[in-house]
Order: C-alpha cells, then structure tokens, then sequence
C-alpha cells in the first residue's frame, strides 16, 4: 500500500505575493489591467487550472471562467465569475474605465482592437522564475515522493528486461504516489515522466536537446525502447518528481555488477556538480555556471564527450525547474542573465561516451542566500542493483 502523504495547504497570501511581484515587474508599463488567459498562468496566479481569464487591477482579483466554473469555485482562491463568451470582456474592461492592458495569447489578439495591450507573457515567466514558499513546498514534496518512488521500483529491475518494461516498474510507482504521468515542458517536449535507457541506446539523439537520447518508440523518439536491460550497460534514469504542479529533475546511475569504466566518468559528473554546489550563490551570471562545468569537464579523460548530443556539444549545464520541467532560466553559454535567491534550477553534468552510452547526474536546488540547497533527495552514489 502507498505511503500516506498528506496534502500541502496552499493559502490566498503567497498566490497574493504572485500577483504583488508580478505588479513590481510590470510597474514601469503603467498598465491599469493585467489579463492572464493561459491556464496554466492562471493555475500559477490563481491556484486552479481553468478555461477563461484572470483579471487584475490594481484594486481587485477576479476569476472570469468560461469552464469549468463550478469547480474552479472551489479550488480558486480568489473570487470567480462566468464567463459565457469571450466577446463580454471588452464590456467588462470598459466599466472598469482602462485603457493600458497587459494581456498573453488569443486575449492579446482579440483586445487589440478595443484597447492599447501589450504582450506580458515575458513578465509573467520572470514572476515564475522567484518560487514562493508554497512553491517550494511543493518542490519539496515532490522530490522526496520521487525518491519514495525509485527506491520501490529498483528492486524490481532485473537483466533481459527491456527498457520499457522497467521504466513501466518507475512509472506506476510514481502514478500511485499521485504523478500525473505526464511532464509539462516549456520547450515544448513531449515527455510522460523521464527516460529510463541503458548502454548505447542513451547516445541515440533526438530533436529536442536533453542531456541524453534514447531510442524510443516511433513518432516518439527519447527514453526507454525495446532495447533490453544488459549486464554490463549502464542504466540512466533521468525521471521527474512532481506535486501540486510542480516538478523536480534527477538522474542516477545504476548497474547490475561493478561497471569500473563507468563508475569513473560518474565520479567526474559528481565531482562537476559538487563544484558548482560550492560555487553557486545569488549574483553568478548563469553562464558562469556552464563555465564552471566546462573547466571541470575539460581536465578529465573524457572533456570531448561532455555534453555531447549527437555530432555537437550541447553547451548548457542547467535549466530551471517549477511549473514545467525546463523553464527559465538556463544556464547555457552566453546566457548574462543573473541567478536569483529562491529561484530553482537543476544541474545535470553528463557525459556521452561512444560504445558505451550516457553517465551523469541531475539534482534539483533551491538557490539560497548561502548559495546552492538540493532538493532532490536520492543518494548520489552510483547505484548497484
């Protein structure tokens, strides 16, 4: 039987403190109303994913809904109102006497002709970007349930397997503790709940770029295939963890018997992100990060296998991690962006060696005043089966 895991209560004050920081992103735009029609902005703004659109003043926070209404009554923690049609909503916005709005996607378009809008889905990924507590809870959760989950399922692993029938053992573990089965990505990558590969089928590469490949089934190329579990490959297990919305990212490296020529380039990628969890604090520019990464890679044996997908190096070291698996920021080679106290990112050195396939890791952090927090929970030895 699962663990019991008690609920997280989310409260009308930290979505309040969204709002309020979104307010301060925006204030230099002067706009008397902001419009957030994404459900899944409204979700983050508003604590219930519906069809229909938030409105904000500076005064109030009103839910219109188009659907489904009854529900997001009781899910939303601000105050809900039908929305039969979209047509109503220049009305709406004209009693409220507006003219300056920040609107995103078909809204954007469709108030174009009736006021002066301007496009804050930008503002609303840099609101995103600073979790809240709630935020962090969540991430949290998340990240022990992933381990829960992986602890039960590698028990069950066993040679001759392939790799979707193992990556199958992971994904109900992790459905029965409450993961969606799915992975929201902001790159738009279809992914259900990670990759699950072994041995040479890690370094096939794919169209979106991720620290490792995999064959996968056609039309859905990445993670598990037919390919079967082998005693001597490596098996890369890069799952997400989620909660309430949120998702934390990790990798771990397993083996059916001592595998030394693996086990040694692992100990180079957690050598890589041990370094940068001394090394990153608020105030680092987020290339800095893959120049870090870089350096480390660069004095091992392997430096011209790091990051490599397919013919060419991917030259990044991390992404943030929240409401979707790689959001904002990267930190990619030339990103200037500067890293932020209580943003959460994933780091994931990993190596792609020829013959032989992916060996990495991935942990999830919170960025504190002291520098780096890892969320994820799992050991970060290598894993012996």
């Amino acid at each position: 039987m699962p663990t019991r895991c008690l609920p997280l209560r989310k409260s009308s004050e930290d979505y309040r403190l969204r709002i309020k920081r979104l307010w301060e992103i925006v204030e230099k735009e002067n706009f008397d109303a902001l419009i957030v029609s994404s459900p899944l902005h409204i979700f983050y703004l508003a604590g219930t994913l519906v069809r229909g659109c938030l409105l904000i003043t500076k005064d109030e926070v009103q839910l219109l809904v188009n659907r489904p209404v009854s529900r997001a009554k009781k899910e939303s923690v601000f105050q809900v109102e039908e929305l039969k049609s979209l047509k109503a909503l220049p009305d709406i916005l004209s009693m409220l006497r507006v003219k300056k709005i920040g609107a995103e996607g078909q809204v954007l378009n469709f108030l174009k002709e009736y006021f002066e809008v301007r496009n804050i889905t930008p503002f609303l990924l840099e609101a995103r970007k600073i979790k809240t507590p709630f935020e962090i809870s969540c991430a949290k959760k998340a990240a022990s349930m992933l381990n829960r989950a992986l602890k039960r399922a590698l028990g069950k692993l066993k040679p001759g397997m392939t790799e979707l029938e193992a990556s199958a053992e992971l994904e109900k573990e992790l459905r029965i503790l409450g993961h969606p089965g799915i992975t929201r990505s902001f790159n738009g990558f279809e992914l259900n709940m990670g990759h699950l590969v072994s041995g040479k089928a890690g370094l096939f590469p794919i169209h979106a770029p991720t620290g490792q490949g995999g064959k996968g089934v056609p039309g859905f190329p990445g993670g598990a295939s037919k390919n079967k579990l082998k005693e001597e490959a490596p098996i890369l297990i890069d799952f997400s963890g989620y909660y309430h919305g949120y998702y934390v990212d990790q990798t771990r490296m397993a083996g059916f018997k001592p595998l030394k020529e693996a086990e040694e380039i692992y100990k180079w990628a957690v050598k890589i992100i041990k370094t940068l969890v001394l090394k990153i604090k608020p105030g680092v520019v987020a290339e800095e990060a893959f120049e870090m990464a870089w350096e480390i890679a660069s004095s091992s044996p392997f430096k011209k296998f790091f990051m490599l997908h397919g013919d060419r190096p991917l030259k990044f070291i991390g992404h943030g991690v929240g409401l979707q698996i790689d959001e904002p920021p990267v930190l990619a080679a030339g990103n200037k962006e500067v890293l932020k106290e209580n943003m959460i990112i994933a780091l994931e050195p990993k190596f792609h060696i020829p013959g032989l396939g992916v060996v990495g890791i991935e942990d999830t952090f919170l960025i504190t005043r002291e520098g780096l927090k890892r969320l994820t929970r799992t050991s970060q030895k290598w894993i012996n089966l």
